[in-house]
């Protein structure tokens, strides 16, 4: 029962093992390590004290408060910024339509840190709005505040709850609505009896997936969030401060996150399980063709969305070429100082970023074809316990995950803490879950009897696998490769814990020259950095023909 369908096949328990135990190492030590070291005192002995100061000091409180806040009215947000999308977008055909097939591309690999530092170019104190509006005497709120991290983290969020509500849309058997018109119920009363009691799966995954994002994120709030601090931010705060000293703090809060993720996830289990429901596949709901003012209404709900969605990326590419002295901007000139700096004068970053991105990709593409086939076609209690730990870390914060890495791997058998190589093991663990996923989607659609019709004919199932298997997993494979790669060059959150002199990546480079109120030079390195990230993007769709970054 343990071993199942492996017991039979040596080489495939094998390699299940090893995945069980790079996970066991790599993942579940450094977590179980931190988890422990917040039970530990500052004079050694073991209780809960820093549980109990984090819970009473009105600092921390605050700061948890601040998190769960954010992420609510975050997920809200997003929710009803992508669901109503998703609803319009699945229902309705009108022009422009076509457009929200780009818009994961759009939102999701432009890296949040240059979403937020564009959004301070457009909505700052000094920014471009507030300068047209200085004639008539108005300014806008401070963006540094409640309002500010909400809208650019709800712009940086809602394609999580458009994508999840969508494919739940999809998928959905029109007959059941189709039987409740018939009825002569009202659409409104069928939207809400029938079709919104079938999403509900979908919209618990989207938010799930929404909050575990906002709680975890680090960009967004360390340039906007001076005034609400939250736990990511504070726990590497306090990482920061605390260095060399009592790490109780720092482990507290980086585990209360876990707490967090972790017990949103067994809710979201627990409520879905109860709302499963069983629909024939294959017929989707048709979506009607709309005219006049509904169109119009339509074609500009979606426009607004891809404009906003790309109004960061084109800041960006702006300012990039505007000169500048020190923080002042001078629009309306032209510039490749700033570009020439990046790519000529401190290149490093760059070369970094892309060392260690390929590193994780092509470790963490191997790791997710042999885990994406153990799971789905070596069905065991051993690969049950694999699909779980891949899984795991996305319900772990970037910070946290850093913290826990330095923390295990600082002193011991295995020291990594100062090298390249525990970079390049945070990526590989931060963007595995996905390609795993990636991987598995045609595995589930490949017959078994095709794989064993090749190892009855003595073929072995290693053979087997390469040449029956491999073909099939293939293009998703690639697909999850790129979408891996051009994850980890923006990644931030863990990158900012675990980086050290001289191994600065493109992300960080552009947080400290935001830090330092160098906008231009921000905005060319993130100009590069959206370079890169786009140009394979686009070999990959228009050359190789695989659909990464869209919903197509």
């Amino acid at each position: 029962m343990m071993l199942g369908a492996l017991r039979r096949d040596p080489a495939w328990l094998t390699l299940a093992l090893m995945a069980l135990g790079l996970l066991g190492i790599f993942l579940l030590w450094p977590l179980v390590g931190m988890l422990g070291k917040s039970l530990v005192e500052p004079d050694g002995s073991l209780g809960l004290g820093g549980y109990l100061r984090f819970f009473s000091e009105a600092a921390y409180r605050d700061v948890f408060f601040n998190t769960l806040i954010l992420g609510f009215a975050v997920t809200i947000t997003s929710m009803a910024v992508g669901g109503s999308l998703a609803l319009v977008v699945a229902r309705c055909k009108f022009p422009f339509v076509g457009l929200v097939t780009a818009l994961p591309l759009i939102t999701l690999v432009v890296p949040d840190v240059v979403v937020a530092a564009a959004w301070v170019l457009i909505l700052g104190k000094q920014g471009w709005v507030n300068a047209l509006l200085a004639p008539l005497g108005v300014e806008l709120p401070s963006l540094y505040s409640w309002w500010g991290l909400v809208y650019v983290m709800t712009l940086n969020n809602y394609v999580f709850a458009f994508v999840a509500v969508l494919v739940g849309l999809k998928s959905m058997d029109r007959n059941l609505e189709e039987a409740a018109l018939s009825l002569g119920r009202p659409a409104g009363r069928v939207l809400v009896g029938v079709t919104l009691p079938l999403l509900m799966p979908s919209i618990f995954a989207g938010a799930l997936v929404v909050f575990t994002h906002v709680i975890g994120s680090f960009g967004v709030p360390a340039i906007l969030g001076a005034r609400t601090p939250v736990l990511a931010v504070k726990a590497y705060n306090e990482f920061v401060s605390e260095m060399g000293g009592n790490p109780q703090m720092q482990t507290t809060m980086a585990s209360v996150l876990v707490f967090l993720g972790a017990g949103l996830l067994l809710i979201q289990k627990f409520v879905v399980e109860r709302r499963q429901f069983q629909m024939e596949s294959g017929r989707s709901p048709i979506a009607l063709t709309v005219h006049g003012w509904r169109s119009i209404m339509a074609s500009a709900a979606v426009l607004g969305v891809v404009a906003l969605s790309l109004l960061p990326a084109a800041v960006v590419v702006v300012t990039a070429f505007t000169p500048s002295v020190g923080p002042v901007l001078r629009y309306g000139g032209f510039t490749l100082a700033h570009l020439q700096h990046a790519l000529v004068r401190a290149p490093e970053p760059l070369y970094n970023s892309l060392f260690l991105a390929s590193v994780a990709t092509a470790c963490g593409v191997l790791f997710s074809i042999a885990s994406a086939y153990l799971i789905v076609k070596r069905k065991s209690a051993l690969t049950h316990v694999l699909d779980v730990l891949v899984m795991l870390p996305l319900t772990i914060a970037g910070t946290v995950l850093g913290i826990a890495l330095i923390n295990a791997f600082n002193s011991g058998w295995l020291v990594l803490t100062g090298s390249w190589l525990v970079m390049a093991l945070a990526y590989f663990l931060r963007r595995m879950p996905t390609s795993v996923r990636a991987a598995m989607g045609p595995l589930h659609n490949l017959k078994d009897s095709i794989e064993e019709a090749s190892m009855s004919l003595g073929v072995s199932p290693l053979r087997s696998f390469f040449r029956v298997v491999l073909p099939v997993i293939g293009p998703s494979a690639v697909a999850a490769a790129v979408l891996m790669w051009v994850t980890t060059l923006s990644e931030l959150s863990a990158t900012v814990v675990l980086y050290f002199g001289g191994m600065n990546t493109m992300p960080i480079e552009i947080f400290q020259q935001i830090d330092s109120g160098r906008m231009a030079l921000a905005c060319a390195y993130s100009l590069v950095l959206l370079a890169t990230i786009f140009i394979p993007l686009a070999l990959a769709r228009w050359i190789f023909r695989l659909k990464v970054g869209t919903i197509e």
